[in-house]
């Protein structure tokens, strides 16, 4: 099976958060992501978002309250950002809602992403259909 990509490409940036377009599955999943604020960063623990770059990805079960019941989330890792981070993709709408994770949501505004559940539901599906070890993710910049 060939690999399949997400794209996230940020967009808009604030004191308070960066977010993203998300698209997959050539175009036919399309939202959004909220992250922490830049600068961009491999140290754990800083509450800042994680640099561009090509990620793979592996199913977790989370232990945060508001994401343990749509377990198994995915999880994001490459060669500078370690499996042990725990950067997840899951669901949320603002930034006190993530300490490094990316938020997806169907919806955005300034600092939020809505419907976030639907759009992590969305896609989960879009992952387990092709195999998540098939799914490679990608972070680049493009700012308005």
């Amino acid at each position: 099976m060939s690999i399949s990509t997400i794209e996230i490409v940020r967009k808009w940036e604030t004191a308070n958060a960066t977010v993203s377009v998300l698209t997959a599955n050539n175009g036919s999943i399309k939202g959004y992501v909220l992250e922490r604020p830049g600068p961009d960063t491999t140290q754990a623990g800083l509450r800042l978002r994680i640099p561009e770059g090509i990620y793979r990805l592996k199913w977790h079960n989370s232990n945060i309250d508001a994401v343990k019941q749509h377990n198994p989330v995915p999880l994001l890792y490459n060669n500078q950002v370690s499996e042990g981070r725990y950067i997840l993709i899951h669901n949320g709408n603002y930034p006190h809602n993530t300490d490094g994770c990316l938020l997806v949501g169907e919806t955005r505004g300034t600092d939020f992403v809505g419907s976030s559940v639907s759009m992590l539901q969305t896609l989960k599906a879009f992952l387990q259909s092709n195999g998540i070890e098939n799914v490679n993710l990608s972070i680049s910049s493009s700012y308005q």
